[in-house]
């Protein structure tokens, strides 16, 4: 069977380093068209945190699209060098709410062998998609009437 393509854009923002923070995916197919778009809160956090949540969530994404098509090629894009550094073990991760999350995703990984993923770094200006999707959510948190930056979960997407 053969795998299909995707790609992945990601990106994790707070405003205020730790601050109330989002993380934001972009899932296209080999052409580019976009097949979803997916934002979710992450509470308070820092930047960090919020890149490698949004890695987490990719590889997630990603899992169940194999576990529901069959085999799966993905290069998931960062402007995060740190993250893409730090997965493809070129930094050492120290902080321990990192190691925690790089545990997690590739445990993923790991259970899910017909999934390859490769992560790789574009300029900030390439990841706009995903940019607009984080800071989107932060603005809906902003806007909503007595929003306290809290660890909320909440997801903000279209299929």
């Amino acid at each position: 069977m053969p795998r299909r393509r995707y790609f992945v854009n990601i990106d994790g923002a707070s405003r205020g380093n730790p601050g109330p923070a989002a993380a934001a995916m972009i899932l296209q197919d080999e052409s580019g068209q976009v097949l979803l778009t997916k934002s979710k809160l992450l509470g308070v956090t820092t930047n960090n945190v919020a890149e490698w949540l949004a890695l987490e969530g990719a590889v997630k994404a990603l899992a169940h699209l194999t576990q529901k098509n069959g085999p799966v090629e993905a290069t998931v894009r960062s402007d995060s060098e740190l993250v893409v550094k730090q997965f493809n073990g070129h930094f050492k991760i120290r902080d321990p709410e990192l190691k925690v999350i790089a545990a997690r995703v590739k445990e993923i990984l790991a259970a899910c062998p017909a999934l390859k993923v490769r992560v790789t770094h574009i300029p900030r200006g390439e990841n706009r998609l995903a940019d607009q999707a984080a800071n989107a959510a932060l603005n809906a948190l902003e806007a909503s009437p007595g929003h306290r930056a809290k660890s909320t979960g909440e997801e903000v997407g279209s299929p």
